[in-house]
């Protein structure tokens, strides 16, 4: 019907719009001379790299399982609750205001660089011609192509867990905060 396909058309939009300003936040970065150490991560850009491993692992599963409907539901929803319905927000300020080459908008760019270079291969066998262009936007790729590039295989780093209860918290209060506001 008109209206799955409308929704449909929604959705991809809005994790093309997310990869969009992920590439979009990189201009200026190069991984080889820019990229932060993982000690060295603001706490926030380590636990949306932490998120992405979660993710991963999911997806990773999904395609085992051949359950692709499920691939797509969770990268959308990773792209709209937990990169645009928080990170992505509280890391505007951070990426807007701070100078090009401090510590903070590199951590920034770092993750990044490193959940748009995940997404993208997760995405690559179900949305094959959006992921192979934005990767040719990609500075500092690991391979020529998206495709070339293989599925992501970084691990879960020792502190996700903490990092996702606190984090976790966050998530839950503001979608209190969001449910009072609209509410009013």
């Amino acid at each position: 019907s008109d209206e799955i396909l409308k929704r449909t058309a929604d959705s991809y939009r809005r994790m093309r719009n997310t990869v969009r300003f992920l590439l979009g936040n990189l201009h200026g970065f190069d991984p080889a001379l820019d990229q932060v150490a993982p000690a060295d991560l603001v706490e926030l850009d380590a636990w949306a790299i932490a998120r992405t491993r979660e993710l991963q692992a999911e997806i990773i599963t999904a395609y085992r399982d051949y359950a692709f409907h499920l691939i797509y539901q969770k990268v959308h929803n990773f792209c709209i609750v937990d990169l645009g319905g928080l990170y992505l927000d509280v890391l505007k300020d951070r990426l807007y205001t701070t100078p090009a080459k401090s510590h903070a908008r590199r951590s920034a760019q770092t993750a990044l660089w490193l959940v748009c270079q995940d997404v993208l291969r997760l995405l690559a066998p179900v949305l094959s011609f959006t992921a192979s262009e934005a990767w040719g936007h990609l500075p500092g790729k690991p391979a020529e192509s998206v495709f070339l590039a293989g599925l992501p295989t970084r691990e879960k780093p020792r502190d996700a867990d903490a990092l996702e209860a606190r984090y976790g918290r966050l998530f839950e209060v503001r979608a209190v905060v969001q449910g009072k506001l609209e509410e009013a």
